[in-house]
């Protein structure tokens, strides 16, 4: 098994977000494009409950993981943190901090290697408030509405005094997104093929008129933190789980309105979006007794045509939570 670490340097805003699921439709048309579409069906039929050649993780900014979903802090955790931190303040403002720092989406990865075999969200949030690790959003983007004209499609002229908004981020000069692969399918040189097809074709919405572009480094080998002991995994991915994935967990969730790519994008029967699927997000920990090296699989049946499938599989790292 080769281990990854894809680099992507945004050389344009991005409308879609970095996903798994998402990347894995464009690995899979520009596999379809270079090598044809037998080579793809060779590829999507080595996928089984089994065994998974390919797993990806989502895009996090370079340095962090996603923010873990932990059990709740019940109140006499809060009142603690409030009157060992918060000395001399309401019971408001330690409130209100808290509900602040449950907004960071990231977590820097040393700090999840101090918190992997004590992970909870009491540990985390004394660990901030000591100094000990710092819980900030990263600031390598912003993600701002932009304007744009609407246009007649029967014309092709713009509609006067008719606007719509999308959302576009902008990445910061040197902001760069990791995504971490286990591949047992392509040689290296084949991943670099498709890598590149999609770099200069484009990620995501409205790559035609210029967005989702970017430069791209391909790293062999990674470490994260993992706990020695662990009794529950860290995704890192987009995931759809299967059956006997796991007991509980502590999850938040998406429903992915997949779009179908490629050629087919321009009208197939049954147009151009798969059914509503609901996605676990990055962050999402899931109890376990043991542990496997991925979870989730291939989702069928998601669409009128046959053969369209959607990519529900989890990276995850073992941690031990409290």
């Amino acid at each position: 098994m080769a281990r990854y670490r894809l680099i992507i340097k945004p050389s344009s805003p991005f409308q879609t977000t970095l996903h798994s699921d998402t990347l894995f439709g464009h690995i899979c048309w520009a596999l379809r494009y270079l090598s044809g579409e037998d080579k793809l069906l060779e590829f999507l039929a080595a996928f089984r409950p089994d065994n998974v050649p390919l797993i990806l993780s989502s895009g996090s900014p370079k340095g962090y993981l996603p923010m873990p979903v932990l059990r709740p802090l019940s109140n006499s955790e809060a009142e603690s943190l409030g009157q060992k931190y918060y000395k001399g303040s309401t019971g408001l403002d330690i409130t209100r901090e808290l509900k602040n720092l449950k907004k960071v989406p990231y977590i820097q990865i040393p700090a999840l290697e101090m918190l992997k075999d004590d992970l909870s969200y009491y540990n985390l949030y004394a660990k901030h408030f000591n100094s000990e690790i710092l819980l900030e959003k990263p600031k390598e983007s912003v993600t701002i509405e932009v304007w744009h004209n609407a246009k007649n499609r029967l014309t092709d002229r713009v509609v006067e005094g008719k606007l719509f908004a999308k959302s576009d981020t902008f990445f910061n000069k040197g902001a760069e997104l990791v995504v971490y692969i286990e591949d047992t399918y392509f040689s290296r040189d084949m991943l670099l093929e498709l890598i590149y097809f999609i770099s200069r074709s484009g990620y995501g919405a409205d790559k035609s008129s210029g967005r989702g572009m970017f430069e791209y480094e391909l790293l062999d080998q990674w470490e994260l933190p993992e706990s020695e002991d662990p009794n529950a995994f860290l995704n890192l991915s987009q995931y759809h789980p299967t059956e006997g994935d796991f007991s509980d967990g502590f999850y938040d969730m998406t429903t992915k309105f997949g779009k179908i790519g490629g050629h087919w994008a321009a009208g197939i029967d049954g147009g151009p979006y798969k059914m509503p699927i609901l996605m676990l997000n990055p962050g999402s920990v899931f109890m376990r007794d043991d542990y496997r090296s991925f979870y989730g699989g291939i989702i069928k049946n998601v669409h009128k045509k046959e053969g369209v499938v959607h990519y529900g599989i989890a990276l995850p790292l073992k941690v031990r939570v409290t």
